[in-house]
């Protein structure tokens, strides 16, 4: 269960990461710049440091079952 929990933590880290970065873009398709310029400097900060954070912890916790 923890192995499901801790490849769940990688992915999600690496989108919160990639979207964070500005790497992948959901608003890709919206004529609404404003609201996406809005959206970045509201959660961009908090996507980037939460995905790198998920992404080391999924790391610590896949690594740690798999033995």
């Amino acid at each position: 269960m923890d192995l499901i929990i801790g490849i769940c933590n990688l992915s999600f880290g690496l989108i919160m990461s990639l979207i964070g970065f500005k790497f992948y873009n959901p608003f890709k398709g919206k004529n609404e710049p404003e609201k996406e310029e809005l959206w970045f400097k509201k959660f961009g900060t908090f996507f980037k440091i939460g995905g790198i954070i998920m992404l080391i912890l999924g790391v610590l916790k896949t690594i740690s079952n798999i033995n």
